[in-house]
């Protein structure tokens, strides 16, 4: 059956309203934070969290979260936590995208640029404080990016009338415009890690996978920066 322009333009509203609620800091002026400090880390893992609420809570509402194949059943689950499994996977995933960045980063030196992965992390600097917020601060990351343009995204997408491998497409790009602070060859990398992760989501990875690889791979990146200044 054909869908109306009510059914296409529904779905669309509500991902434009969601993004931009969720990631509404993008749009506004930044606060006088210095950066990867850790006042910096700490707001970072508090906001992720709220975003990781405030997303679970639209799914919810809209759809109801199972609808959106996370994988994570109801938390009263013995299986809502991950897993080992999850873990190895993980860093499976992890290893892919910093293997991907490391070869962008060096197309991207041999095109007289900087490294667009690496360049907004320079002067950090890695203490007893600011180790554990780090982690805290990818896992929230992991979890809010994951669950937004690797399941809300491209579900929204489809419901738009795109096929799964347009929304794949639609998300990715939205996700490496997110990045915009990052420049234009910061934007393409993170969009080409986008479709990388969305590569593993086919493969049948729920968001547990997904977000541990996720965090894994910006911890490490984090830590090669801070070793390197």
């Amino acid at each position: 059956m054909e869908q109306r322009p009510a059914d296409r333009i529904t779905p669309l509203l509500i991902l434009l309203s969601v993004y931009g609620l969720t990631w509404i800091d993008l749009f506004l002026p930044q606060p006088a934070i210095g950066l990867f400090t850790v006042p910096w880390f700490a707001a970072s893992a508090a906001k992720n969290l709220a975003r990781i609420g405030f997303l679970a809570f639209a799914m919810r509402l809209w759809q109801g979260i199972d609808t959106f194949g996370t994988g994570i059943p109801g938390r009263r689950s013995r299986d809502f936590f991950p897993k080992a499994r999850d873990m190895a996977d993980g860093i499976l995933i992890a290893a892919a995208a910093g293997l991907f960045a490391l070869g962008f980063a060096l197309l991207a030196l041999l095109a007289g640029a900087g490294n667009p992965l690496l360049y907004p992390f320079s002067g950090l600097k890695i203490t007893a404080t600011t180790f554990p917020l780090m982690i805290a601060s990818s896992l929230a990351i992991g979890y809010s990016e994951e669950l937004f343009f690797r399941f809300f995204a491209p579900n929204a997408l489809e419901r738009v009338g795109a096929s799964p491998q347009a929304a794949i497409l639609g998300s990715a790009l939205l996700f490496g415009a997110s990045h915009g602070s990052q420049g234009v060859f910061g934007m393409i990398g993170a969009a080409i890690l986008a479709l990388l992760f969305s590569f593993f989501k086919t493969q049948g990875k729920g968001l547990h996978t997904l977000a541990l690889g996720h965090a894994l791979y910006d911890f490490v990146i984090l830590l090669a920066v801070a070793q390197a200044h």
